[in-house]
C-alpha cells in the first residue's frame, strides 16, 4: 500500500488538493525523508475517504473590501485617463463548501421527478479548542476541555478583467470578478476515467440591470492529474455571456489537443444562464482543480453540477 499512499499525495499536490484536507490529511502520512531519501509513512494503508472526493464547487464568497476598493480605484483612475484598466489580483479567505448527498429518515438518498440524485450545499466546518487570548485551552466547570465548531476557509486569489461593455453601456458599472473553484478526486477503482462532451454546468443569475455587452467567463487555473502521476495540461478555449448582442466567434475544438472549451451563450438581463464546459480528446483522469472566472456585478450563480457525460462515466459509475 506504500505505493498507493505516495500516489495519492502526489495527485492531491499536483491538483492542489489542499482544499480537501478531510481528504489529504496531515495525520495519514509523514512526507519528511528518511536517510535512503525514501518517505517515510505513519500508515500502510489509505482510506476510501482519502481516495474519494465528490464533485465540489466553492463560490460567491465575499471579497476583502480594501482589496476590492483598491481595483475599483484603480479602474476609475485608469478610465479618466483615457486609458484600458489592467487585470488587477484580490487574495481572501472564503468558506469552503460541497455538495451532499439529499437523504431521508430512513438515510436513502432522495431524488428529483426525473430520477436524479438531490444534492445540496453545505459549509464544511471543523471542531477546534476554545482558547484564551494567550492561546491556553479553555476547560467547562468540570475541567473538559471546551470546543466550537468553526467554518473551513481556503485562500483564494482573484484575477480580475476588464468586461467589455457596447457603447450605450451605463458608463456608471463597475465590474467585479470573483472566482468559481471546482474539484474532485475519485482513486478508488485505481485507474483513470475516460469520457468525452459535457464536464461541468453552471447557471447564472444575470441581474435585472445589467448593461449589454460581452462578459467572459474564463479558466483561470486548470490542475488535472491522471493515475499514474501525470499532470494535464490542456489548451483552454475561454468564452462569454453575451448579454442582449450575439456571442462573438469561438476557436473549434483542435483534433488532438486535450481540449477544455467554455461555450458562449447569449442571454438578456434577469435570465437564467445554463453555461457548460465541455471537453474533448480526455487522455484520462482521476482528479482536478478548477478555477472559474466571471463577473459577480453582473450575475450570480444559482446552481452548479456535473455536466452529463462526465456524470454518467465519471461520478455515477457502476465499479465491478
Amino acid at each position: 500500500m506504500k505505493n498507493t499512499m505516495k500516489k495519492a499525495l502526489t495527485i492531491c499536490l499536483l491538483a492542489t488538493m489542499t482544499v480537501m484536507s478531510f481528504g489529504c490529511s496531515s495525520d495519514s502520512a509523514d512526507n519528511s525523508n528518511a536517510g535512503d531519501g525514501e518517505p517515510v509513512t505513519k500508515q500502510e494503508t489509505i482510506s476510501l475517504d482519502q481516495t474519494k472526493q465528490p464533485l465540489t464547487f466553492v463560490h460567491d464568497q465575499d471579497e476583502e473590501k480594501d482589496a476590492t476598493e483598491a481595483n475599483e480605484e484603480a479602474t476609475e483612475a485608469a478610465a479618466s485617463a483615457g486609458e484600458t484598466p489592467a487585470a488587477t489580483t484580490a487574495v481572501s479567505n472564503v468558506e469552503v463548501t460541497e455538495y451532499v448527498p439529499v437523504t431521508d429518515a430512513q438515510g436513502q438518498q432522495q431524488t428529483d421527478a426525473k430520477g436524479q440524485p438531490q444534492t445540496e450545499i453545505v459549509k464544511v466546518t471543523q471542531v477546534v479548542q476554545v482558547t484564551d487570548a494567550q492561546g491556553q485551552a479553555q476547560t467547562d466547570a468540570q475541567g473538559q476541555t471546551q470546543t466550537e465548531v468553526v467554518p473551513v476557509t481556503e485562500t483564494a486569489v482573484v484575477t480580475e478583467q476588464p468586461a467589455t461593455l457596447s457603447s450605450s453601456a451605463n458608463t456608471e458599472y463597475t465590474p467585479e470578478y470573483d472566482s468559481c473553484r471546482a474539484y474532485w478526486l475519485d482513486m478508488s477503482q485505481e485507474s483513470d476515467f475516460f469520457f468525452e462532451g459535457e464536464f461541468l454546468v453552471i447557471a447564472f443569475q444575470i441581474n435585472e440591470n445589467v448593461p449589454n455587452g460581452h462578459y467572459p467567463i474564463t479558466i483561470e487555473n486548470a490542475d488535472i492529474a491522471s493515475w499514474d502521476v501525470k499532470k494535464w495540461e490542456p489548451h483552454i478555449i475561454n468564452g462569454e455571456i453575451s448579454i442582449g448582442e450575439e456571442p462573438a466567434a469561438q476557436e473549434d475544438f483542435p483534433d488532438s489537443d486535450f481540449t477544455l472549451k467554455v461555450n458562449s451563450i447569449k442571454a438578456n438581463a434577469g435570465d437564467m444562464a445554463l453555461l457548460t464546459i465541455d471537453l474533448k480528446n480526455n487522455p484520462g483522469f482521476c482528479g482536478f482543480v478548477l478555477d472559474i472566472q466571471y463577473d459577480k456585478s453582473a450575475m450570480t450563480i444559482a446552481d452548479t453540477h456535473g455536466g452529463k457525460d462526465f456524470t454518467d462515466t465519471a461520478i455515477n459509475y457502476v465499479q465491478n
